[in-house]
């Protein structure tokens, strides 16, 4: 079975059996029983979830080993351990973590363990929602939020749920307490983690005002990796899926200018050409390292099972497996939003 990121180039995506964001490739990849081999065109932390979610017995193959993710790498295991243990030494209030599924495979046991859940984009409001609820009614009974590893998905959803800046606190993990004082703590419901995507801070305030300016019938959706100026300015923002659904459902004759990866926005364009699809911005926003899985590695993988070998196979270590998972399916557990959030 090749499972394939929105992200990934045409040339790739054709190969798929199946395609999604990460939350639909984890919910396959559990769901998946029949196939012996898992080809993951996508990321490491990607396929880290799917050996996570798949059984012993099958094998999840990365064609390329470095295809990563700069914003995994923003959030090490060692500094959230440390960062849990120094708010628990901050506060009295119980620290939930929430780790977006961008995140090692580490990182979600240690979620786990601290009686957290992962989410994705387009859950994280309702994880937020659970995180928050008493554990007598469901939840995980948190006084705050420990939010792994994108600032601006915490950010941005949090404010959609009703909270203002004033409830919100940048955890800086190369400071000593985050860089943050007890009564900054005690303030805040939500503990930023420092990390960002690359590819949705190449949006600006200037590119939704320009695109206005040259076209005020246009519509602009953004992802909420974006930053909070930009988002604030959007007509909507929304997960890749909800982007996708988003725009399916719109008349012939709508006008887009969409906020994230360059590939999914110009699969869109293709898929509805009878629609205006754009990139909001005048250069193309590309993910680097999911570029790096391309077909000269997609093929070689492929050639590899055909001649009984498995290249390239990704393991998650047994006791962090059966941790993650726990993250994982209380994430696969709690339902996705359907729709993008309007903001105009």
């Amino acid at each position: 079975m090749i499972l394939g990121h929105h992200y990934q180039s045409d040339a790739v995506i054709q190969f798929a059996d199946f395609t999604g964001d990460s939350l639909k490739l984890s919910q396959l990849a559990a769901a998946q029983t029949r196939a012996r081999y898992i080809v993951f065109c996508g990321v490491h932390f990607m396929a880290e979830s799917a050996d996570v979610l798949s059984s012993p017995e099958q094998a999840v193959i990365l064609p390329t080993l470095s295809a990563g993710c700069a914003m995994a790498d923003m959030a090490e295991a060692p500094d959230v351990e440390l960062a849990l243990t120094e708010l628990r030494a901050m506060t009295d209030a119980r620290i939930v973590p929430v780790t977006y599924v961008n995140s090692t495979a580490a990182i979600k046991a240690i979620t786990a363990r601290a009686g957290g859940a992962c989410c994705t984009s387009s859950n994280v409001r309702n994880v937020f929602e659970w995180a928050f609820r008493p554990q007598a009614e469901g939840g995980a009974g948190a006084g705050k939020i420990l939010a792994i590893p994108d600032r601006h998905l915490a950010m941005n959803t949090a404010e959609a749920m009703g909270y203002t800046p004033d409830d919100w606190a940048i955890w800086n993990p190369h400071e000593p307490d985050g860089g943050l004082t007890r009564p900054q703590v005690a303030r805040a419901k939500f503990l930023l983690w420092l990390g960002q995507c690359y590819v949705h801070q190449l949006f600006k305030p200037a590119h939704v005002e320009a695109i206005r300016k040259q076209d005020p019938a246009i519509r602009v959706i953004v992802h909420p990796e974006c930053p909070r100026e930009v988002v604030h300015l959007a007509d909507a923002s929304g997960s890749t899926e909800q982007i996708i659904r988003a725009v399916s459902a719109a008349p012939a004759g709508s006008k887009w200018a969409v906020g994230t990866e360059s590939n999914l926005v110009n699969r869109l364009a293709k898929q509805h050409p009878d629609q205006s699809i754009r990139v909001l911005s005048n250069a193309a926003a590309l993910c680097v390292q999911m570029a790096r899985i391309d077909l000269p590695h997609l093929l070689w993988a492929l050639d590899n099972l055909a001649n009984g070998r498995v290249v390239n196979r990704v393991r998650v270590d047994a006791a962090v497996a059966a941790d993650a998972r726990v993250a994982l399916q209380r994430m696969i557990d709690i339902k996705a939003v359907r729709d993008a959030t309007e903001r105009r």
